[in-house]
């Protein structure tokens, strides 16, 4: 293949690559709000949330890839060095987050769910009005932290909320008119569906950088010199 048509199907990758990149940014982005505006989010710690991290490369990714469609048009050379640097950098970061997210997230996501209910977990049968734990119980068809039988340890009498009925103004005292379900596994298979597509994502972007990174050194040694681009 001829010198100038080689660097110019290197310049089509690139502007494909970067269009992909674009459209990862905006499923990152996509996936990290949905997992931001989760009641569950106001149950796990800053350091455990990795929709924030989601949401803010997303927009990173989004700008930077928007801006360099303009300038690979135009074909500005200082911003090559701008993005090949900046590609450097968010490969390096996305290599970080994924072994930080990668280890003991799931671990961390469980502990902050289970300490957030146990603070909550303070039930008045006599009180009127939905508790914070009536409200986790309805939406995810579950009752107690771990078990049902958690409820039997927070008031003297034997108790269960009503929220744990599987159909509205049940008797709680019969086991088969409750969710026997625990708040925690099935809250977590909400995080980790939500974690899965945010790291499959992630992933994906991390191994298309170092490729998008070789072709604008590429395109940028070469361009000066090749007469496609002149």
């Amino acid at each position: 293949m001829e010198p100038g048509r080689c660097t110019l199907c290197c310049a089509i990758l690139h502007l494909f690559i970067n269009v992909l990149l674009l459209i990862l940014g905006m499923c990152l982005l996509g996936f990290g709000l949905a997992e931001e505006t989760t009641q569950l989010s106001a149950l796990i710690s800053e350091e455990a949330r990795i929709g924030s991290v989601a949401v803010v490369i997303g927009v990173i990714l989004i700008v930077v890839t928007t801006l360099n469609c303009c300038f690979a048009i135009d074909g500005s050379s200082i911003f090559y060095y701008i993005y090949a640097c900046f590609l450097v950098l968010l490969f390096t970061a996305m290599v970080a987050l994924l072994i930080k997210y990668g280890l003991d997230c799931g671990t961390k996501v469980r502990s902050d769910i289970r300490t957030s209910m146990r603070q909550m977990m303070h039930y008045d049968p006599d009180s009127p009005g939905e508790t914070g734990m009536d409200f986790i119980q309805q939406m995810f068809q579950c009752c107690g932290i771990d078990s049902y039988r958690d409820w039997y340890n927070v008031t003297e009498n034997p108790y269960i909320p009503e929220s744990c009925c599987i159909l509205p103004e049940c008797d709680t005292f019969n086991l088969q008119n409750i969710h026997r379900e625990d708040c925690v596994t099935n809250m977590m298979k909400s995080v980790n569906s939500l974690f899965v597509r945010i790291t499959a994502i992630g992933i994906t972007i991390t191994i298309f950088l170092p490729i998008q990174i070789a072709i604008v050194i590429f395109i940028k040694r070469c361009v000066k010199y090749d007469p496609v681009f002149h």
